[in-house]
């Protein structure tokens, strides 16, 4: 988490909140009163995987924006058949996740 912390910061993007587990993401999604503009989700959590997590939140908000990290390259199509924006697989440059995440959110990046 330091570490998104750390790229967040560079990039200057407010973290609306950190869960630890699926259950947790999902109950802190139901509980908001402002949305984020974007959900990094990973594949393995505890009690809820990040595809099951990101189901049930889009089942709450159809229209929030979730990219999907993992190390688990079979986690990409079950992401993508259920509704993230796109995936990025671990390790990733931190330029990658960078221009990832900033076109995922819809800032634009400078020429």
């Amino acid at each position: 988490m330091d570490v998104y912390q750390k790229i967040f910061d560079i990039i200057d993007f407010e973290i609306a909140d950190w869960a630890y587990s699926g259950e947790e993401a999902v109950s802190m999604f139901r509980n908001m009163k402002e949305r984020p503009a974007l959900i990094i989700m990973d594949h393995r959590l505890p009690k809820m995987n990040g595809v099951e997590t990101m189901i049930e939140i889009l089942r709450m908000d159809p229209t929030v924006k979730v990219l999907f990290v993992s190390a688990d390259e079979r986690a990409r199509k079950l992401a993508m058949d259920n509704g993230a924006i796109d995936f990025i697989q671990k390790p990733f440059s931190l330029a990658q996740f960078i221009s990832i995440t900033t076109k995922c959110a819809g800032v634009k990046q400078p020429e």
